[in-house]
């Protein structure tokens, strides 16, 4: 839609003899941007943004696994899956044109300026951040735990007592990143179960650097 715009800017400019104005300014990218690929049968949510040397990249939750290429909910292109597993997926974002990754989450209701990874202990806060619902808080419950999901075994994870959502983006402690949402289990309204992969072993397997504000 912004090219669209755009272009019929420039064009409705030329036909009036007016100088054409500069493109629109690229879009912030980070965690709890929706992405979707081109044909709409994947849709999923980035967690965070990271660093790796000077490329762009998306730390994202599994869903973004099962896509090649990956798009804005208008088509703007993002860029690819380059890495995944059954807890998380990597994406690097090859449009720096149309794109301005920031170090916030999107919470649908205003954004929360990530400025660190450090590690919640067991017992500890924690926060679950949809783009849709906002915030579910409770508490880190156990660290390193092996889970069976339908995609198979994972361990290292974390559990918490927060209900799961279908949008979740990402698991926060203040503005520290805590990790990408996994899963859950049972139904529930404001308590349950649920899981994430922490962060800070996603970024040291990758070499990727967290980006902070």
């Amino acid at each position: 839609m912004r090219r669209l715009l755009a272009t019929v800017t420039v064009l409705f400019a030329f036909l009036l003899g007016l100088p054409a104005t500069a493109q629109a300014a690229p879009a912030p990218l980070g965690g709890g941007s929706v992405l979707y690929d081109p044909f709409g049968t994947v849709q999923c949510t980035a967690s965070f943004a990271a660093l790796s040397g000077t490329e762009w990249m998306l730390v994202t939750e599994r869903g973004c696994a099962g896509a090649g290429e990956l798009y804005s909910g208008d088509l703007v292109p993002v860029g690819e899956v380059v890495a995944t597993s059954p807890a998380y997926a990597l994406v690097q974002v090859s449009n720096t044109t149309d794109w301005e990754l920031v170090p916030w989450i999107d919470t649908g209701a205003g954004k929360t300026v990530i400025t660190g990874s450090r590690e919640t202990p067991v017992g500890g806060p924690v926060c679950l951040v949809d783009h849709t619902l906002g915030f579910s808080c409770g508490t880190v419950t156990a660290r390193n735990q092996t889970i069976v999901f339908p995609e198979g075994v994972i361990s290292g994870l974390t559990r918490t007592d927060i209900c799961a959502s279908s949008r979740a983006a990402a698991y926060l402690s203040g503005d520290q990143a805590q990790g990408v949402p996994v899963g859950g289990s049972g139904f529930c309204t404001t308590a349950g179960t649920s899981w994430f992969q922490p962060i800070n072993p996603i970024l040291a397997a990758y070499g990727l650097t967290l980006l902070t504000g």
